[in-house]
């Protein structure tokens, strides 16, 4: 002060300290994180509430005041830069590592959160401060880390406030609300990076998460006016890997180019790293952004709609819906692997956007004409609880749904068979339709749909009065397994004979196609053994057994009998009536014989032991084929059929023979597995009886889950099931 200094000497120094600034702010923040691991080292140790711990440089107290009193006047007369540098070292202070998790935005570390709690210390950076300096930082980020150019300051700068959001009291996020809202308008203006628009989302998120209602009715509708632009351009980011169909019309499908995938272990690279680089202009598209946008959408957006638009202002997200599900619905069309990410990501959004019933109006014509595509199925096993959830709320609050899909299905059936037309495309269009209406009853909850068990059941039996249609008959035995989880055995009565009869001709045809496959390779030797045999059913069309839909038709009747005899007795009580003509009582598997009117007669051997004969010598003449070493392994409450197509049908003969075991036994005769077989579970024998009927209900409950699990694969197509 006393020296004359040259005020343009004065302002080289001032911007050779500023264009260091991030470096100062590097050793600062490092010296203020070894203050922080000292006082939290010596807290159990000492009872000192007043933190003067001591490090060799000095007490921890007094060096925190030092730096405090360095940063307050550079924040106070340079705040863009302060600010600038805190982003810089965010950037720097990410982890290297990083745990799974299934975020778009980054989560942050211990090391930048500090940087939150010194920003927080410094008296000059109040909120409203902080929230007008970030916004000058995102308008004009200050030159600096020129050395650093692939960073984006700006991402860093929103990542970093974002995590400050989180952690400040509502009070002051409320009381700042005009400086937020300014800084939310003007960051929609500046074409930040998809990352950073991301980040934007995420700040409004969590002040709608803190404080859902403004007092003021002008508040209220400039939240509703912002909301709706973040909104809109995160739909934008969204559908850019869309293109149209033709250059006249509005609609959209996939690009063919392979999107980024939203990894929970790579996802946190793909935002740091690779977003935050910058590329070459010829290879940087923004299609790059588009499944973490619509994940993140998935994440946010129904909740976020429903607290900023009150009950009376619902009417408003309608339009703002109807432009994201033009962006959703191509991603949902295309069952492609390369667009899986964005499938999965769509399917989350429109499950949660399903939950609030006055979003129906935007989504259900396109959730129901997805529902009716012929390639619905195709699908992974992650997105099926999913459609099942969009599904049962859109039958349960739209009962004409549920009608007219039950009309289609009487049409499709009620239309004779042409020999005009495509007999095998009319027969696949009635198995489609009956495998949606079989998911339909799937997603329901048990009994609700029970006051149209009579129509249902005039189908199946409709479905069934058609003779040697496999692709059909397969479905309908999945109807009936999905009729046992969904429907109170009182109410199955009456299909009970139905369902036995349709089991009983299945194995008839398992067991009539093994014997012709014996009686031909006996007269005709080995050479024609392995020739395909051949059926002539009363309308005349000529059936292969060992075509690939018959195969189909005899493994779902075998998961049909799998599930009965998995489910807890009292579940089905009418099946326990019907058990000895399929499996073993105990008793040796070559039936029972008894003395009639004085002749030695062999009484009827069940179908099990029968098939399990049959099967074993086909399985000694095609070695390459022999499954009889096979085992699968048996557990109460289980399904022990877990295969999801068979090539040959010898593959079921592992099944047979357990069958043909595991219920040959006293313990489990005619009252199926008893629960001390559960070797899991020891508290069933020699407890208190209350206490032995809350184990069987917890053991049936986990059973009844695992078991739902692996029906639900089954509607699964074209995908490999995992």
């Amino acid at each position: 002060l006393q020296v004359s200094v040259d005020q343009k000497h004065l302002a080289e120094a001032r911007s050779g300290i500023l264009s260091i600034l991030h470096t100062i702010m590097s050793s600062v923040t490092l010296l203020w994180s070894v203050l922080h691991q000292a006082d939290i080292s010596d807290k159990p140790a000492a009872a000192s509430a007043a933190a003067t711990s001591n490090i060799n440089l000095g007490s921890t107290k007094k060096l925190r005041q030092q730096i405090l009193e360095l940063l307050g006047p550079i924040s106070m007369n340079h705040g863009a830069h302060f600010m600038a540098a805190i982003a810089y070292v965010w950037n720097e202070r990410k982890q290297v590592k990083t745990p799974i998790r299934n975020k778009v935005i980054p989560v942050a570390s211990e090391e930048q959160l500090l940087l939150v709690e010194l920003v927080r210390s410094v008296s000059a950076m109040h909120t409203e401060t902080v929230m007008q300096t970030v916004k000058e930082v995102l308008k004009q980020p200050p030159a600096i880390a020129k050395d650093k150019k692939h960073i984006s300051l700006e991402v860093c700068m929103l990542q970093f406030f974002y995590a400050y959001v989180q952690r400040i009291p509502v009070s002051s996020l409320v009381d700042s609300w005009p400086s937020l809202l300014v800084l939310l308008k003007d960051s929609m203006q500046l074409g930040l990076p998809a990352p950073g628009q991301f980040l934007i989302l995420g700040v409004l998120n969590e002040f709608i998460l803190k404080n859902p209602n403004l007092e003021s009715k002008k508040d209220q509708r400039e939240l509703q006016d912002v909301t709706h632009k973040v909104v809109e351009a995160i739909g934008t980011i969204a559908g850019s890997s869309l293109e149209p169909t033709t250059w006249l019309r509005r609609n959209l499908e996939v690009k063919a180019s392979p999107q980024i995938v939203v990894d929970g272990t790579n996802l946190e690279a793909d935002v740091e790293d690779l977003m935050l680089t910058v590329m070459e202009a010829s290879s940087f598209t923004p299609s790059v952004y588009s499944v973490h946008a619509l994940t993140l959408l998935a994440e946010v957006l129904a909740h976020l709609l429903d607290m900023v638009f009150y009950s009376d202002e619902k009417e408003k997200v309608i339009p703002l819906l109807v432009n994201i599900m033009h962006y959703v619905v191509p991603y949902l069309r295309n069952h492609s692997a390369h667009n899986a990410p964005s499938y999965r990501a769509c399917i989350q959004l429109l499950s949660s956007l399903s939950g609030y019933q006055y979003t129906r109006r935007a989504w259900k014509k396109e959730a129901f004409d997805l529902f009716m595509d012929h390639t619905f199925f195709q699908m992974d096993a992650s997105s099926v609880s999913h459609w099942r959830a969009i599904i049962d709320h859109l039958m349960t609050h739209d009962k004409t749904t549920f009608r007219d899909l039950m009309t289609r299905v009487a049409v499709a059936q009620s239309s004779s068979l042409s020999l005009f037309t495509n007999r095998d495309a009319e027969l696949e269009q009635r198995a489609m339709l009956l495998k949606r209406l079989a998911f339909t009853i799937y997603s329901s909850e048990v009994d609700q749909y029970q006051k149209y068990l009579p129509d249902i059941q005039e189908r199946l039996v409709e479905s069934l009065r058609l003779p040697q249609v496999p692709i059909l008959h397969a479905q309908v035995f999945l109807f009936f397994r999905v009729l046992l989880l969904r429907m109170s055995p009182q109410h199955l009565t009456s299909l009970w004979p139905t369902m036995i009869t349709e089991l009983v001709q299945v194995f008839l045809l398992m067991e009539q196609e093994l014997t012709a496959d014996e009686d031909i390779s006996r007269t005709s030797g080995p050479s024609v053994a392995g020739l395909e045999t051949t059926y002539s059913g009363g309308n005349g069309f000529s059936t292969s057994y060992n075509s690939q839909r018959w195969l189909n038709l005899y493994l779902s009747a075998c998961k049909f009998l799998d599930l009965a005899l998995a489910l807890p007795p009292e579940s089905l009580p009418q099946f326990q009536m019907y058990r000895w003509a399929f499996i073993p009582e105990a008793s040796d598997d070559s039936g029972l014989e008894v003395r009639r009117q004085g002749t030695h007669q062999r009484e009827f051997k069940p179908y099990v032991v029968r098939l399990v004969k049959l099967l074993r010598k086909r399985a000694k003449k095609n070695p390459e084929e022999d499954c009889s070493t096979k085992t699968i392994p048996w557990e109460p409450g289980h399904l022990m059929l877990t295969l999801y197509v068979i090539r040959s049908m010898e593959q079921l003969l592992p099944f047979f023979n357990l069958l043909s075991q595991v219920f040959n036994s006293k313990a489990s005769c005619r009252t199926g597995p008893v629960y001390s077989h559960n070797p899991t579970d020891s508290s069933f024998t020699g407890s208190k009886e209350g206490h032995k009927l809350e184990s069987q209900k917890v053991f049936w409950s986990r059973a009844r889950q695992n078991i739902e699990e692996m029906v639900e694969k089954d509607f699964l197509e074209g995908l490999i099931k995992t």
